[in-house]
């Protein structure tokens, strides 16, 4: 199975801040778990709020490690697909629906 990329923007309130820090930390300590990498992270130059890619082997791999956050934050994520990838994906499909759509109006 090939891994997916997750965006994942995390929202939280400036007042649980070194909380979150200090567990981001103590987490992270031990390692990204088995499954889960961090391809880039952003933080939001005011605070409350970090973006970050991640490339997971499951959604149970990402789902295991950012829960230990869901208490200080909100979380929101989105799969996501390279431009490269995406170009593949959208060039099949638009060859595959000019076709119909070529037939379409020569049976008409």
């Amino acid at each position: 199975m090939k891994n997916m990329l997750l965006l994942d923007i995390t929202t939280f309130e400036l007042k649980n801040s070194v909380k979150l820090y200090e567990r981001w930390k103590q987490v992270n300590s031990k390692g990204s778990p088995k499954g889960l990498k961090v391809v880039n992270q952003w933080f939001e130059a005011g605070g409350g709020r970090v973006i970050t890619i991640y490339d997971v082997k499951s959604v149970k791999d990402y789902t295991a490690y950012n829960s230990l956050f869901t208490d200080l934050c909100r979380v929101d994520v989105f799969p996501v697909i390279g431009v490269e990838e995406f170009n593949k994906f959208a060039s099949k499909y638009m060859d595959n629906y000019s076709q119909l759509t070529n037939y379409s109006q020569l049976t008409n």
